[in-house]
């Protein structure tokens, strides 16, 4: 701890999983010096347990330039089961990435590892967190290392995205209340002699549920849970139950060969009061936990630290409007609550109720997706696609929603490449001297100004994590330069101290009169 009492790391991340990997990513990537704090001494591909990456997170890893190497080591899914009889048809989402993509967590941990490593975050291992203690102007995180040795850090700020039992939420006191709703699931990785017809295989039977994911490199990852047969999480998998349980839901155990790996987990659904206390954010699990269905929980964590990173650079990097990192909370929270109940619903529908009324419910969900507006909205919904935030009272309508990767005049040619740097991006349906120098020097370091590709009368304000923070229709140019001011002012903050002298003709400068 510094002498004085004066923190000495910017952010400390504790856990070294998808959510905290993207979140120092983008602190690294936006300047800000972060450390990542794992407890694990390596890394180890048996945690693998999410294996969806959905549409709109693939969009925010298209932003920091991680999306294709992913699409290229998994596999597209078009149609997502919602039920044994009903599938969600992905092709007609819009955006580069219509498709759910199956790829182990172990991939998207390198890949996202790779670039926090790139962009110059630290990443400690065999480093766990045991407490910390905040006052007004820090952090204080005790660290005990691999060889039992106790240290204590100072940051700026915490951030916890060490899982569901985690040590940053117990050490600020939150409850983390809820309920184990499904006990006793088999995880194990086999090897199988018949490849299944499908990318990803689900089904049911009547006391029993079973999912088979790949691992492409001739491993699957099966996930069952038998009704017949309740067990605490302590103890080992009888292989004969599992084959078992399999043959039941598919009719066959597709020629299993091998075993390298069994264990056994419970699925939990809960959720903290809050995802901040003064210094100390939480995210990804440590904030909420959810049962599995829909594989939406890694995708959860990973757009909270999408919305978390910008917040606290801009924060770090002193123009922060006093209110931004509370929005944190204010966005993130009735997500989370959202995906807690949605999941919640699906696992229900497809384990916990009579036969019966389960039944019932796969044919109500059979015939929903065959209407399209309800598939369009189910498909946006499970996507993330159409995820919005909220919007003042008398905002455009496009305030708070997804921004579309829209194509733009020149390099880099369209708008998702020129996030990723904690910067917004104003885009701008003409050419104009009076906003570009407005946006990329009174606020320089804070925004890009690019034209777009096709013929627009918005001026659209998209914010760093790519939703739509402001919009305008305006388009006489002092009303719609007035308003662009405004905008910037309470996104971006103060416009910069030291400004450069505008150019003639520009509205605050001087007309030139000679060289």
């Amino acid at each position: 701890m510094s002498p004085t009492g004066e923190p000495t790391e910017n952010v400390l991340i504790v856990g070294a999983g998808p959510t905290g990997l993207l979140l120092a990513g983008d602190l690294a990537a936006a300047g800000v010096a972060c450390t990542v704090l794992e407890r694990r001494d390596q890394e180890t591909n048996n945690l693998t347990r999410a294996f969806a990456v959905h549409a709109r997170t693939l969009e925010m890893l298209d932003a920091r330039g991680v999306a294709d190497d992913l699409v290229a080591v998994g596999e597209r899914v078009d149609e997502v089961r919602l039920a044994a009889a009903s599938g969600l048809d992905l092709s007609r989402l819009p955006g580069r990435f219509p498709f759910m993509l199956v790829v182990p967590q172990y991939e998207t941990e390198r890949a996202l590892r790779e670039r926090a490593l790139d962009a110059g975050a630290e990443i400690v291992h065999g480093a766990e967190v045991v407490g910390l203690r905040q006052d007004a102007a820090g952090v204080d995180v005790d660290v005990r290392s691999s060889d039992g040795a106790t240290g204590t850090r100072r940051a700026s700020y915490v951030v916890g995205t060490d899982g569901a039992h985690s040590t940053v939420r117990d050490a600020l006191g939150l409850p983390f209340p809820g309920q184990a709703v499904v006990r006793s699931v088999m995880l194990a990785d086999i090897r199988l002699r018949d490849v299944p017809d499908d990318v990803l295989t689900v089904n049911t039977s009547g006391d029993g549920f079973v999912f088979l994911a790949p691992f492409r490199d001739g491993w699957y990852r099966v996930i069952a849970w038998n009704r017949r047969h309740q067990v605490p999480d302590s103890e080992p998998v009888d292989l004969g139950e599992l084959r078992d349980v399999m043959r039941r839901a598919f009719g066959t155990d597709y020629g299993w060969r091998d075993v390298r790996w069994t264990s056994r987990f419970h699925s939990d659904e809960r959720q903290a009061p809050t995802y901040r206390v003064g210094r100390v954010f939480l995210a990804g699990d440590a904030a909420h936990v959810h049962s599995p269905a829909g594989g939406l929980g890694m995708n959860t964590g990973l757009q909270d630290a999408a919305n978390l990173g910008w917040k606290l650079a801009a924060r770090l990097g002193g123009w922060a409007p006093p209110w931004l990192l509370d929005s944190y909370n204010e966005e993130r929270h009735p997500v989370g609550r959202a995906v807690l109940r949605g999941s919640g619903t699906l696992l229900r529908i497809v384990l916990l109720e009579p036969l019966w009324l389960r039944r019932a419910r796969s044919v109500g969900a059979w015939t929903a997706t065959r209407v399209r507006p309800v598939a369009r909205r189910l498909a946006g919904a499970v996507s993330g696609i159409d995820l919005a935030y909220p919007a003042p009272r008398g905002s455009h309508r496009l305030t708070g929603r997804r921004a579309p990767d829209v194509p733009l005049a020149g390099s880099p040619g369209r708008l998702y490449a020129l996030l990723g740097d904690g910067r917004f991006v104003l885009v701008v349906g003409a050419n104009d001297p009076a906003v570009t120098y407005l946006a990329t020097k009174r606020w320089a370091g804070r925004v890009h100004c690019a034209l777009a590709g096709g013929a627009t009368r918005t001026t659209v304000l998209v914010r760093p994590d790519g939703y739509i923070a402001w919009a305008t229709d305006e388009t006489a140019p002092d009303r719609r330069l007035a308003a662009i001011r405004e905008a910037l002012g309470h996104w971006c903050g103060r416009p910069a101290v030291h400004e450069p002298r505008p150019p003639g003709n520009v509205p605050g400068g001087e007309r030139r009169t000679g060289p």
